[in-house]
């Protein structure tokens, strides 16, 4: 994993990585990711909940980067979260897709979220960090929802949880869309 982070991290800022748009549901996309994430959240005795409103339909977007998004989310929340909540929650109105991610683990203060998306940046810092990972996860998010055509944004409370908003269009501006 930390390896697939760090090519898609060099992808990224050499202006390489490739996204491919195809026609597709996006209900399936939800139903796997919380069927990968689901012994996760076991393993930190967590309740999942995915919720996809009425009218998703289909969108012409990429099913790769999309799934990667909401796997590198919603894997974070269940990570920082312990014996809680974590909430995926997908609606659509118009072209635009809404997906929220709502936890009930540890929390950030400002500082912190100031940080979040930065390159190797994560929340417990300590020489004792509980939390494994390389710190690449959102930075590749937030890399990936703008090459959809999105956006993220997250608010946060320490000892609360975290929520984090994605925003995408339903279908991949033209210029995002690059050949191999």
């Amino acid at each position: 994993e930390i390896i697939s982070s760090i090519l898609d991290i060099s992808k990224i800022e050499a202006d390489r990585l490739v996204v491919r748009a195809t026609t597709f549901a996006v209900e399936p996309v939800l139903d796997e990711v919380r069927d990968t994430l689901t012994p996760l959240a076991a393993r930190q005795k967590n309740t999942l909940l995915v919720h996809a409103a009425a009218g998703l339909g289909e969108i012409a977007s990429d099913p790769t980067r999309l799934r990667q998004i909401l796997l590198n989310v919603v894997g974070n929340a269940l990570k920082f979260t312990h014996a809680g909540l974590v909430e995926l929650l997908a609606a659509r109105e118009g072209d635009v897709l809404t997906f929220v991610v709502r936890d009930t683990g540890i929390g950030m203060d400002a500082a912190e979220l100031e940080l979040i998306f930065e390159a190797f940046h994560q929340a417990d810092l300590s020489s004792t960090r509980s939390y494994e990972g390389s710190g690449l996860g959102l930075t590749i998010t937030r890399h990936l929802c703008r090459l959809l055509g999105g956006t993220i944004g997250v608010t946060s409370e320490r000892g609360v949880g975290t929520t984090f908003t994605i925003t995408l269009p339903a279908t991949l501006p033209p210029a995002q869309e690059r050949p191999d």
